[in-house]
């Protein structure tokens, strides 16, 4: 039992982070959550970061290429951090 980084709440907690992409024609944008997240907060940030990613991410020449990099970065951490907290 661990206090959660985001919420505050007492309960199971798992080392995750999240990565989500603001991409501009000319800048880009990277924004970042890590720490010790309980399950709801871990749903929460990997809906808010893919969607966000998917809406805002891909539009520039690198955000093109580092969208779906830190798609599938944010979909492995997200695997493993329920893995780790199943039965939970």
């Amino acid at each position: 039992m661990e206090l959660c980084q985001a919420c505050k709440n007492m309960g199971q907690t798992r080392n995750v982070t999240f990565r989500r992409n603001v991409g501009m024609l000319f800048l880009r944008k990277s924004y970042k959550i890590e720490g010790n997240l309980c399950k709801p907060c871990i749903h929460s940030y990997f809906w808010k970061f893919s969607g966000l990613n998917l809406l805002m991410g891909p539009w520039g020449t690198i955000s093109l290429v580092l969208t779906p990099i830190y798609l599938v970065q944010n979909v492995a951490s997200y695997v493993g951090a329920l893995h780790g907290l199943r039965g939970t």
